[in-house]
């Protein structure tokens, strides 16, 4: 019990180095050495805890994709009956998760072309983001309010512009804060979408 909470908390601090370095320096230039220093372990503990660069990445996505307040998010925007009150809940969801995983999102995007392994996270991770904004997507149709002009497609295509990762990064890159951002993002997409 005490030893596999030990091993949890290294692998915790290995997968926090890597995060660290990687967003500092880019997943190319960091080294499994760099890392096992910066976690203050062995070279080869971070090879059995966790495994090379790429596992490392992987665990750095897995986390981020399955941080919990993805799923609050969604059961709240389930719960919601009015196309505005979803996508108001829809930014505030997307803030909160981008706000929580920022490093992770960062590294991600920002290393995309720097190794056919991260290449194909990126993707993978991209994949479940829009699958989940999708979700929204049919609801707010099911619920109705949506421009009759706009198709599936184009609904999706709207949702994505205002939520997705890039527009999480313009707005910081803007500098505004989380809540200022959520709220007008979440205006905007009403305005785009909504009757």
């Amino acid at each position: 019990m005490v030893r596999d909470k030990q091993a949890r908390n290294t692998r915790e601090e290995i997968v926090a180095a890597a995060s660290r370095l990687f967003l500092e320096r880019g997943y190319a230039r960091t080294s499994v050495a760099e890392i096992a220093a910066a976690a203050q372990v062995a070279v080869n503990t971070v090879y059995t805890s966790v495994g090379g660069k790429p596992d490392l990445m992987r665990a750095i996505v897995e986390s981020s994709t399955g941080d919990e307040a993805i799923a609050a998010s969604l059961e709240e925007i389930r719960h919601s009956g009015d196309p505005r009150e979803t996508l108001f809940a829809l930014g505030k969801g997307t803030g909160e998760v981008s706000r929580r995983r920022w490093a992770g999102l960062n590294i991600l995007l920002d290393n995309r072309f720097a190794d056919p392994v991260v290449a194909e996270l990126a993707e993978a991770a991209m994949r479940v983001y829009r699958e989940r904004l999708d979700s929204v997507c049919d609801h707010l149709i099911e619920l109705g309010g949506v421009k009759p002009e706009l198709s599936r497609d184009t609904v999706a295509q709207i949702v994505e512009f205002y939520f997705g990762p890039a527009a999480w990064r313009s707005v910081r890159a803007l500098g505004w804060g989380w809540e200022h951002a959520e709220n007008w993002l979440a205006e905007q997409a009403c305005q785009a979408l909504l009757d």
